[in-house]
């Protein structure tokens, strides 16, 4: 009887490719939104506009949900262990140090340390040790609500901040538990909202008015990471902190629940980008440092640059001619260097445009152009060849032994 081949349900995909589509428009709202706010308003970050409603909306979110499918996805703990040194510390490893010589180059020092996660990359620190000591930690009858508990007591201890990235570590939990613990047919269940347009029409009319309403009265943008305890937020006390990240379980919750249901199942662009995110993830954060650096403008520029050696890749694919394709990478290379450095953009750093709508049109341009241009074969390739490096130089010490050379574990079977 001939096996019947099972088909791939792509919403997963293109519910984690929309996730990460959303991770540099919130990186790049945000340094943006510091140059706007200087420019425009009071010195800070424009919370009460669009940009302050994008960056919420995101951070009440995103990354809650990213938890939630990583949780899914790690119903097998033997395997989750397995995985999680080659999936979430190597590369954790490798980017950390990769950017410690970044920041060196665009600030001129840097402090490295493994224990404190620079940036976005605490993500891949945290889901190592959630799968890492999954197997362990589910043995605990009273793991969901301790995790509950120790996402509030997150908000409180000031020591729970960017060491071992513990303040995220325990704030985010709580989702990567749901969805460890939402079997395929509890999931099912909640996907029969589907057949109730009219509810799925209230509930985005209820998070959009809560994302604006949190633009005027919520607290400063920065908490939304769950990054730090409320000390560390002038004004605010331990219990607008719990009210907070209450609300932050239930929004969160209910986002994650209108997606399952208005994402289509079908394979499309987004399926492919989530099928491809950590390029994407690690890639954008040198533009983040560029437009911290220089200025909106030249940040829209090297988003300009991604996409041409994006293009450069898909059309190699189709035309297969190496030689040409090495030849168009080296001197686009020399090209941009010397753009870079010829003191024509000059003018243009740290300048942000005087047109909010043009404003927005180069940050979430820019913010959409990288990321749907570092799913592209060049630059998928080269997070390969700097993440798997080591690999590579294994292999090549053993093609420099000769072809008659065996690996000694070869040898033996």
């Amino acid at each position: 009887m001939a096996e019947i081949k099972k088909e791939r349900d792509y919403m997963f995909d293109t519910f984690r490719g929309l996730l990460m589509l959303s991770i540099p428009m919130s990186h790049f709202t945000k340094m943006s939104g510091n140059l706007y706010g200087h420019l425009y308003g009071n010195g800070a970050f424009p919370q009460d506009s669009l940009a302050g409603f994008v960056y919420i909306t995101i951070n009440v979110f995103v990354m809650q949900a990213f938890m939630f499918l990583s949780g899914y996805f790690s119903k097998k703990p033997e395997r989750a262990r397995e995985t999680a040194f080659k999936t979430f510390m190597w590369p954790y490893l490798v980017w950390t140090t990769v950017y410690f010589l970044i920041r060196i180059f665009f600030f001129g020092r840097a402090h490295l340390s493994y224990l404190n996660p620079p940036f976005a990359l605490w993500f891949l620190f945290a889901l190592f040790f959630y799968r890492f000591f999954l197997i362990d930690m589910v043995k605990f009858k009273w793991l969901f609500p301790t995790s509950i508990a120790m996402m509030f007591i997150a908000g409180w201890v000031p020591e729970f901040g960017d060491f071992m990235a513990l303040g995220r570590a325990f704030s985010y939990f709580p989702f990567f538990l749901i969805g460890y613990y939402c079997s395929k047919e509890r999931l099912a269940w909640i996907q029969q909202l589907k057949k109730k347009p009219a509810v799925l029409v209230l509930l985005t009319a209820v998070l959009v008015t809560a994302s604006i309403l949190l633009c005027k009265y919520g607290p400063n943008v920065g908490w939304f990471l769950l990054r730090e305890s409320y000390h560390n937020f002038k004004g605010m006390a331990w219990w607008q902190d719990s009210l907070g990240r209450l609300m932050i379980l239930a929004l969160g919750s209910a986002w994650i629940i209108l997606m399952v249901n208005i994402i289509p199942s079908k394979k499309n662009f987004l399926s492919f980008v989530g099928m491809n995110t950590m390029p994407v993830y690690i890639f954008h954060l040198t533009l983040r440092y560029v437009i911290d650096f220089y200025g909106l403008f030249v940040g829209f520029a090297g988003c300009l640059v991604v996409a041409w050696f994006a293009i450069l890749s898909l059309i190699h694919k189709k035309v297969r001619s190496t030689a040409a394709y090495a030849i168009a990478i080296v001197a686009s290379i020399v090209g941009i260097y010397f753009f870079f450095n010829s003191g024509c953009l000059a003018p243009w750093y740290n300048l942000c445009p005087k047109n909010p709508v043009f404003f927005y049109l180069l940050v979430y341009g820019g913010a959409l152009t990288c990321g749907c241009s570092f799913v592209a074969p060049f630059w998928v390739k080269l997070y390969d060849l700097i993440v798997d490096g080591p690999g590579y130089l294994s292999k090549a010490a053993v093609w420099l032994k000769g072809p008659g050379y065996v690996e000694e574990e070869d040898a033996n079977k």
